[in-house]
């Protein structure tokens, strides 16, 4: 695992277990599914993300209050 990168406000981190579903439910917004190339199933990401999605290359997230 990468340490993570750390601002006065904000934390880039490589995602962990707790943020699976904060991960779904980007990937099947419609709002955010207009840049990515279109929303994406809900039961075909519950099956597809692992539970611990940090095992996805180029996946992160960004944590206010660095």
């Amino acid at each position: 695992m990468t340490d993570p990168i750390r601002t006065e406000r904000l934390v880039l981190r490589e995602p962990e277990a707790r943020d699976r579903t904060a991960v779904i439910e980007l990937f099947t917004s419609p709002d955010v599914g207009t840049y990515i190339g279109g929303p994406r199933d809900r039961d075909e990401l519950e099956r597809a993300v692992p539970e611990s999605p940090e095992k996805r290359p180029g996946l992160f997230v960004v944590d206010l209050g660095g």
